[in-house]
């Protein structure tokens, strides 16, 4: 035993020394354990470690589905919802690859609900860009947002949202091109899990 007392990870039993990569309710886990949870998921589910083990159980079954995937749409700036419409299959990812971070992938009928929201800044509010420069929003017109929320029917997850545009768009209407573009996107998110809801159920 180590002068500060051996720390094993809980799911595989390797030494890790005195800094583990990731501390759950249930015990700590190693780097490479740690890569192995949803990046969706809080630390603070894991209470023991039966949960644990069924969650990499799950975690293993979606490599499978990920292995299937056939990408044939993908929706968003910066955010992207990915859709397999051949397996009806979607996923979410911050960027066109995703081999560092597994993602969860999830089938069309675990979508429950859907809700959406257009977040509006007001004339002369600041606000911080992609690039993180401090701007503000020109007097007459206002910079929007838009999101959207699916709950999902999972022991592991609840709701998950998504922002589709990368910065605020900057407009004097809501007529504009880009506006209606957005809305459009939102929409077309929104019929493509509207045959599976089973609960109607509004996201706040």
């Amino acid at each position: 035993m180590s002068l500060f007392g051996a720390k094993r990870c809980c799911l595989c039993g390797t030494n890790i020394g005195v800094r583990p990569k990731k501390k759950l309710p249930c015990g700590l886990l190693c780097e490479k354990c740690s890569h192995k949870l949803s990046p969706f998921v809080k630390s603070q589910k894991f209470v023991s470690q039966d949960l644990l083990k069924s969650h990499i159980a799950y975690r293993e079954e979606n490599t499978k589905l990920l292995e299937k995937f056939q990408i044939t749409r993908i929706i968003g700036e910066k955010e992207r919802l990915v859709i397999d419409d051949w397996n009806k299959l979607f996923l979410f990812a911050d960027r066109d690859k995703w081999s560092d971070r597994q993602p969860d992938v999830f089938h069309f009928d675990q979508v429950t609900g859907f809700d959406q929201y257009i977040e509006s800044i007001d004339s002369m509010d600041y606000y911080e860009s992609s690039s993180g420069i401090e701007k503000y929003v020109p007097s007459g017109s206002v910079n929007y947002n838009f999101q959207f929320t699916l709950t999902i029917d999972s022991p592991w997850f609840d709701v998950i949202s998504m922002q589709i545009n990368k910065d605020e768009l900057n407009t004097n209407t809501i007529d504009c091109r880009e506006y209606r573009q957005y809305v459009k996107i939102l929409n077309e998110v929104k019929e493509t899990f509207r045959p599976y809801y089973r609960i109607k159920k509004k996201v706040s």
